[in-house]
């Protein structure tokens, strides 16, 4: 009889989750249609009135008294949400994408195929658009929008990588052809290795407590992996904290493991409050060389050791401490809660394309030297 009255117990639980399964994925589609629908139209009446603008242009102060005007009515009749400055980032919406959309969708076309072209463009929200016309560079906008759609992004998320600069912090960093060199095996995206080594790293969601120490900093790590894995990049999971490493009659505790599923390879993480020097090195070491002949399999990739220290790195020690056969495999980052200033981290990344090229026709230079 139990199993009975438990056999129909289960058969309402499934029924139930399978029901709920269909209305929640009709709600998705629904907020996405919606989204899509608000995006193009936004983009349309972006377009109505550059035009409106434009057929006036001559009058000192028309584009201006266009707005005002239609707000006043539209909001009559709509109610809120056309706003003056609503309406200037729907003209500013179009104008910045109208250079790239419209050159791809021609004047013929009737407005559902228009519509069912710009859909297949605009995958983000409105919200996620607003932020990104903001950006000047057409370079680092295209990044932005590039990044929030292949990983779904929210606005948050979004909003977060833009205002810690990681467009810039991708460029300074110097890692990515030493990490390009261990992926020696197929992978769909080895450069997601490297966006594990921007620098510096940002960790502005632990907080800044005046002092704590290496565990209630790997505490507040675990309490927001979610926001710890974003700041790493895409790709990864998390495998493991405290992870045990048994050597001999001695274990180690490695603070934190993940896998990336594109790199195929783990990356350790031990968090430091010091200067890392050749002990903190060599512990790395242990843990990269366990994990390679312990845990990955063996069409897997090098296991990447990341040091992150509160401490300004000293990348000359750090140089020099770290064994030949490990300098791509181990890798010390600076994290902080305070980043520079937008302005100050743009200068560093045109110091070092100057400093790239410099050094590229010095290169060319010497090897024509050598070749006269």
């Amino acid at each position: 009889m139990k199993n009975v009255v438990s056999k129909k117990a289960d058969r309402k639980a499934s029924l139930f989750a399978r029901v709920a399964a269909l209305i929640e994925e009709a709600r998705r589609k629904v907020a996405t249609v919606a989204n899509i629908a608000q995006v193009y139209t936004n983009y349309e009446i972006g377009r109505q009135i550059v035009e409106e603008e434009q057929g006036g242009k001559r009058r000192a102060g028309y584009g201006e008294q266009v707005l005002m005007e239609l707000s006043s009515q539209l909001t009559s009749r709509f109610g809120r949400g056309f706003s003056v400055d609503n309406l200037q980032n729907m003209r500013t919406f179009y104008l910045v994408y109208s250079a790239i959309e419209i050159s791809e969708i021609p004047s013929r076309k009737s407005s559902i195929e228009k519509y069912e072209t710009l859909s297949r463009k605009f995958t983000l929200s409105w919200s996620h658009y607003v932020l990104l016309m903001r950006i000047a560079d057409p370079v680092e906008r295209a990044f932005y929008e590039r990044e929030a759609a292949e990983r779904n992004w929210s606005f948050r998320q979004l909003e977060r990588m833009y205002r810690t600069s990681m467009f810039e912090r991708l460029q300074i960093s110097k890692d990515k052809a030493k990490v390009r060199a261990l992926m020696n095996r197929p992978a769909p995206d080895v450069e997601v290795a490297g966006e594990a080594l921007k620098d510096p790293v940002v960790t502005e969601f632990l907080g800044t407590p005046d002092k704590y120490s290496e565990g209630e900093l790997e505490d507040r790590i675990f309490g927001h992996i979610q926001d710890f894995m974003l700041e790493m990049g895409k790709g990864f999971t998390f495998h493991g904290r405290q992870v045990r490493c048994v050597i001999g009659d001695h274990s180690y505790y490695a603070d934190l493991a993940f896998y990336n599923r594109f790199t195929r390879s783990f990356f350790v993480i031990d968090l430091k409050l010091k200067k890392v020097g050749h002990d903190e090195l060599g512990q790395m070491q242990t843990y990269i060389n366990y994990f390679d002949r312990k845990v990955k399999l063996p069409e897997e990739n090098p296991t990447i050791g990341i040091l992150l220290t509160s401490e300004k790195v000293d990348q000359a020690l750090v140089e020099m401490f770290t064994p030949d056969s490990e300098k791509n495999r181990i890798f010390v980052k600076q994290y902080t809660s305070v980043m520079p200033s937008k302005v100050a981290l743009k200068r560093i990344v045109i110091e070092e394309k100057r400093k790239f090229e410099k050094e590229r026709l010095l290169a060319l230079a010497a090897r024509k030297g050598r070749g006269a």
